[in-house]
């Protein structure tokens, strides 16, 4: 098998004689991890797998033998002696194989030339002090958030059926999950909202699981609705009636533009005559100083209260937006008390790092491998994640489609696979 040839790259870097800055004497600071945190990610929460095959059985119903729509037995026996009736159950399941695969790449580079310093000034540092050791780190952390940009959307819009990916919230929370024989199981089915590309007053069309919704209903209702539904599935299963909801256990995450108009909305729902959202209404004092109380909340980007019950909101930009005008949206119980319901998992790349130290390293707790290619002279590095989102509760899960909401600015997003990612119109590749 003949070895495929590098092609030494031209892209900038922190070292060498192509300076990525224009100034020896530039000391700005920098981060290599340029998206810094994300709450959305880090409370779905990660845990390592070596497990290829996930697979949960569930016992969906109990009831007394015969049970149809003309009746069933009473279980009443008035002969001490007799047979007792009988009792029939159902059982729902579902398997996760396999996780997906995320890749990406640095540049070529000259191994001769990734520690030459181009002045005196260097090294760069980080925001925290520490140094940036060569150009194959810089490298290494470039394609790292990269990847991570991949995972941030994937978890969203990921499907298991294209070779690779791993199945996102799209295609988890919804309808039609059938057992590993392909019989229906209903019973696991997420609430699926379509808006119908109406706002937060409601409006014609609205289904709930392809059922209409009356026009009359806002999406405040709807969202109420919701989580009373989740709520009393809740308290009918067992082992989670047991636990208590707690802050965080259950979250609405949607896109930034759309939680400004969900918290305004929430708060003429809450205090506005009429109940309905109107630009007059949200400007009287009571409307300003109830909306500026739902400011803050456990991950700082506001919450609501349904039933009295805190729910937090999470900001997250990655695959909710759809056009300019509509969005989705999701309300997600990802734990109830210590009872994990929604989990990420990675397979562990410290096991390969151990069997081929020489050939792989792994980093971030197991989460990446790395590894280099090299030609001659040619180095270029490689990081890899295998991910892959448990979620053992679809029906606790809530999806809201196509949410209209306007704004006065432009939309903008983190996001570089949408059209409002916010440095495209200055997007300027950084090459020799």
């Amino acid at each position: 098998m003949e070895k495929a040839r590098l092609t030494y790259g031209n892209a900038a870097s922190v070292y060498g004689c192509c300076k990525l800055f224009d100034l020896c004497s530039d000391d700005a600071l920098m981060s290599l991890s340029l998206a810094g945190q994300e709450p959305f990610l880090d409370w779905v929460g990660w845990e390592p797998s070596l497990n290829c095959i996930e697979r949960r059985s569930f016992i969906a119903w109990v009831r007394p033998s015969a049970a149809t729509g003309s009746g069933h037995d009473s279980g009443i026996m008035a002969d001490p002696c007799g047979d007792a009736q009988g009792a029939e159950w159902g059982v729902c399941d579902f398997e996760l194989r396999d996780f997906g695969r995320l890749r990406r790449r640095g540049p070529v580079r000259d191994v001769t030339m990734v520690n030459v310093k181009l002045c005196e000034m260097q090294p760069r540092y980080r925001l925290d002090g520490s140094p940036i050791t060569d150009d194959l780190e810089f490298d290494m952390r470039i394609a790292t958030e990269a990847l991570m940009q991949d995972l941030k959307y994937r978890i969203i819009t990921g499907s298991a059926a294209t070779p690779g990916d791993f199945a996102g919230l799209e295609n988890l929370v919804r309808t039609g999950y059938r057992n590993t024989n392909g019989s229906f199981c209903p019973l696991m089915d997420s609430i699926v909202v379509n808006m119908n590309g109406n706002g937060m007053g409601g409006g014609n069309g609205m289904t709930w699981n392809n059922v209409p919704i009356a026009s009359s209903f806002s999406f405040i209702d709807i969202l109420l609705a919701a989580y009373r539904r989740v709520v009393q599935r809740l308290s009918w299963s067992p082992a989670l009636a047991a636990q208590q909801l707690q802050v965080g256990n259950v979250v609405l995450v949607a896109p930034t533009h759309l939680v400004r108009c969900i918290l305004d909305a929430y708060t003429c729902w809450s205090v506005c005559p009429g109940g309905q959202y109107t630009p007059a209404t949200i400007q009287t004092y009571e409307a300003r100083t109830f909306r500026d109380s739902l400011n803050g909340g456990m991950f700082g980007f506001g919450r609501v209260f349904l039933d009295g019950f805190e729910v937090p909101i999470i900001a997250y930009d990655w695959g909710l937006i759809k056009t300019p005008t509509r969005s989705d949206c999701y309300l997600l119980t990802g734990a109830v008390g210590n009872q994990r319901l929604m989990i990420g998992q990675f397979n562990d790349m410290r096991a390969v790092a151990a069997e081929f130290p020489d050939r792989y390293q792994a980093t971030d707790g197991g989460r990446l491998l790395v590894w280099t290619e090299t030609d001659m002279t040619c180095i270029q590095t490689h990081v890899e994640i295998r991910p892959r989102l448990l979620l053992s509760a679809p029906w606790a899960q809530v999806r809201f489609q196509n949410v209209a909401c306007t704004q006065v600015s432009p939309l903008i997003s983190p996001d570089p696979w949408e059209t409002s990612f916010f440095p495209e119109t200055s997007f300027k590749p950084a090459k020799c």
